[in-house]
Order: C-alpha cells, then structure tokens, then sequence
C-alpha cells in the first residue's frame, strides 16, 4: 500500500498519539470545519484510511475515516478531488461532513484550503 499512510505502529513510533483524537460520533464535527491532517493511518482491514485533523480555530483533535470505493479501489470521496493515500499532511483543508442513515459522521468533502506554501 503506497502513499503516505502509515501503519499504527508507524505512527507510534514516529510520535503521533492516535487515542487523543476523538471519534465518538457525539464529539465529531458535522457540516464545514477547516482543520489540519496531522497524520493518516490504514484501517485494520485495509479497507480505510483514518485521518487524523486539527480544527483550525480550536485545536480539537479529531479522525474520520475515508474507505476504498468499490467501483474503482481508489481512496477518494464522491467528488473524486483527493486521493487520500497520497494527500499532503500538516495542511489546511476545508471539510465538509454529516451523519449518514446509521448515524454515523461522514466526510463527504475534502478540498485543500491552504498549501503553506504562500
């Protein structure tokens, strides 16, 4: 599995706490948030990618997952605009997400807001 998805044990021994990182669907944020992608790491099953954010204003940490589509295998929203095996971490995105019919959060917009790099 290439990009920059780590496993969890890559992720512990590279610094990042994963358990600091709500995902209680109580405590996710539902419609926009502007947040930070600190670090991404593979599902169990390999059938996900767990995104860990940042909220821009408020420093709440959070994760939401993005599973592999079954129509093309690809880590990527509806709106096919990020690849998630490969978008750049410790960046500003604009996400945009809502509880789906099982009352789950759901990310089902992701758009890169601000690179740094300008």
């Amino acid at each position: 599995m290439s990009g920059n998805v780590q496993t969890f044990n890559e992720a512990i021994a590279a610094g990042y706490e994963p358990r600091s990182y709500l995902y209680d669907t109580a405590h996710l944020p539902t419609g926009i948030v502007h947040a930070f992608l600190d670090f991404k790491i593979w599902t169990k099953s390999g059938a996900g990618i767990t995104c860990f954010f940042r909220d821009e204003k408020t420093e709440r940490k959070f994760r939401l997952t993005v599973f592999r589509r079954k129509d093309n295998e690809q880590y990527i929203l509806d709106d096919g605009k990020i690849d998630f095996r490969v978008c750049p971490l410790n960046i500003l995105y604009q996400l945009t997400s809502d509880k789906n019919t099982n009352g789950n959060i759901v990310l089902r917009q992701a758009d890169i807001i601000h690179t740094g790099n300008g």
